[in-house]
């Protein structure tokens, strides 16, 4: 029995009707959405696409249940989108000094005041004059996105001096390469949703929303750990081996290249680089805390031993950049303590682990500081 040609393209028209409706009443919620968050700016999205858009002048509120400490934090952000102070007014003739890095620079969970680059800023001070440092540290960003805030914001304010804490978030991501991509080819090279991302709100939404779940799953995400109730994970050796070199051979040289880069460009603008290397709570140490043996502990899918030994395998490259271009390398990997009174998860730092760190720094850049700028010295 054949349908007759009437019903069928009456069934046609109800079918196509639908697919209309659908499609409109999409593109209706998705319009609406754009302006919402576009007039509203309910979420601080920083990266567009692959433009860095900082929050200038801005006061940011992050709600109790949003803080792994569940501290409503209020933070504010510069004239520059940095946190730290504003610039000086003299600022040629400051010794200007702007950090960069991920999140465990911005250290988006700590009060102002608290982060390693404020506190830094106060032991130069205890030998320096007329220091200012800024806290460019941007959350989730690898060397790719160091290279375009460094070209788009950084450089440009002419500073004396850029530190790098750079590492953990170049580990084995698969958007290191699209997100080089975008942000040195034209729009004509770029893939489709970093393209609608630089002109749209909502799709730089969704994109920061894909990246942060990347981070999630190599748990580079913020939560306080419970070291003591952590599970546990042992790889054999091959197990361990394969990881490793999934983590690190295809991801290597395209790090290199871009740690290199960024000490060149500093270099050519007269700008003084500096590199610190990564660490973080796990690898072949006891943790003095709650005595748990942080080469054991899950990190994502590998053990804390394996983990550490991908990490490392970064910061070589790092180290041996630094050595090869003349940089000075802060080499916090190897100096800072593997220890959860210095961290509140397996990478970001505690406040008593942001004094840490600035003191470990400033002991080993205030000498460098002070021999390559004499005329800052008390």
């Amino acid at each position: 029995m054949t349908m007759a040609p009437g019903p069928a393209r009456s069934v046609g028209r109800r079918v196509a009707l639908r697919v209309v409706l659908l499609l409109a009443s999409t593109g209706i919620g998705l319009a609406l959405l754009e302006v919402g968050l576009r007039v509203t700016r309910p979420v601080a999205l920083r990266v567009h696409g692959d433009r860095i858009v900082l929050p200038r002048n801005a006061t940011l509120r992050i709600p109790a249940a949003s803080s792994p400490d569940g501290e409503a934090l209020v933070e504010i952000r510069n004239s520059l989108g940095f946190r730290g102070p504003e610039p000086p007014a003299d600022f040629d003739r400051s010794l200007t000094i702007v950090a960069i890095g991920g999140s465990t620079t911005e250290c988006f969970f700590l009060p102002d005041g608290e982060t390693w680059p404020e506190r830094l800023g106060e032991l130069l001070a205890e030998s320096l004059r007329d220091v200012w440092v800024a806290n460019a540290g941007l959350d989730g960003h690898s060397t790719h996105g160091h290279l375009v805030l460094l070209e788009q914001g950084v450089l440009p304010l002419d500073p004396r001096v850029v530190l790098f804490l750079a590492g953990a978030n170049d580990v084995a991501n698969p958007s290191l390469n699209r997100f080089d991509r975008s942000a040195l080819r034209s729009e004509d090279d770029l893939d489709l949703l970093t393209r609608a991302a630089r002109h749209s709100h909502a799709a730089a939404l969704f994109q920061n929303l894909l990246r942060d779940r990347q981070a999630r799953e190599l748990d580079h995400g913020h939560r306080r750990i419970d070291l003591a109730a952590s599970p546990t994970r042992d790889l054999s050796e091959a197990e361990r081996s394969r990881r490793v070199r999934e983590m690190t051979e295809p991801f290597l040289a395209g790090y290199e290249a871009n740690v290199r880069r960024l000490v060149r460009s500093c270099l050519d603008a007269g700008v003084l680089p500096v590199l610190v290397t990564q660490p973080a709570l796990f690898g072949p140490a006891i943790d003095d805390a709650t005595g748990v043996d942080l080469s054991r502990v899950e990190v994502g899918d590998d053990d804390g031993a394996s983990r550490w030994t991908v990490l490392e395998a970064y910061n070589d490259v790092t180290r041996r950049v630094g050595r090869e271009e003349g940089a000075l390398v802060v080499d916090l990997a190897r100096t800072m303590p593997k220890s959860s009174r210095f961290f509140y998860d397996f990478y970001h730092f505690s406040r008593d682990g942001a004094r840490e760190v600035a003191r470990r720094v400033e002991a080993e850049l205030a000498p460098h500081l002070r021999e390559r700028f004499p005329e800052f010295e008390r």
